[in-house]
C-alpha cells in the first residue's frame, strides 16, 4: 500500500518542496501558483541576483522559455570545465568556482616544473587532485542536464502567488454560493 501512496504524490513544489498531487494547480504550503512557473523568467532572474535581491528567486528543473535546452547542453559540454553554463543561466557562484578552477588548472599544467621545484610533489598532488574533484561539478551539471534535472534560478514574484490563490479561493466560494 505505501508504495502506492508514493507514486500520488508525483509532483513537487520547487519552492517548499512539498510533494502532492499531479493535478493540484497551487501549493497548500506556500501558495506557489504552478502556472506561473510557464511565464517566470531566468533574466529577470539573473538581474534580481545581480540587486542582491533573493526573495522572489526559486531554482526549478523545468526550463524557462528564456534558456534554451539545446544552448545549455552545447554550453556544458564545450565550455564547462569554465563553468559558461552556470554563467549562462545565472548561477555566478557555482560559474566563478569552476573558472578558476580551471585557470588555476592551466596554470598548474604550464608552469608544473616550477611549481614541483618550489613546493614539492605532495603540493602539487594535493592541489591538482582538489582541482580535479571541484571539476566534477561540471560533469554532475551535465549529468543533471541531459537527464534535465539542472535547476534554473527563475523569479517568480510571491506576493502576485499569494494574492492570486486568495483571490482563486474567493471566486471559487462566490460561485459555490
Amino acid at each position: 500500500m505505501r508504495l502506492g501512496k508514493e507514486k500520488e504524490h508525483n509532483k513537487t513544489c520547487p519552492r517548499c518542496g512539498l510533494k502532492m498531487l499531479k493535478e493540484i494547480e497551487v501549493c497548500p504550503d506556500c501558495g506557489l501558483v504552478f502556472s506561473r512557473l510557464q511565464i517566470a523568467s531566468n533574466k529577470d532572474a539573473k538581474r534580481k541576483k545581480l540587486r542582491g535581491d533573493r526573495d522572489f528567486i526559486i531554482n526549478t528543473p523545468s526550463l524557462p522559455n528564456d534558456v534554451s535546452f539545446i544552448k545549455l547542453l552545447f554550453l556544458c559540454i564545450f565550455l564547462g570545465p569554465m563553468g559558461a553554463h552556470n554563467f549562462y543561466v545565472g548561477r555566478y557562484l557555482k560559474g566563478s568556482i569552476l573558472l578558476v578552477d580551471f585557470i588555476l588548472l592551466v596554470l598548474m599544467v604550464i608552469f608544473n616544473n616550477e611549481l614541483l621545484q618550489w613546493g614539492g610533489e605532495e603540493l602539487v598532488g594535493t592541489v591538482s587532485t582538489i582541482c580535479g574533484l571541484v571539476l566534477l561539478m561540471w560533469f554532475w551539471d551535465l549529468l543533471q542536464i541531459i537527464t534535465k534535472k539542472f535547476k534554473v534560478p527563475v523569479a517568480i514574484d510571491i506576493d502576485y502567488d499569494i494574492e492570486n490563490s486568495k483571490n482563486n479561493d474567493l471566486t471559487i466560494n462566490k460561485e459555490n454560493n
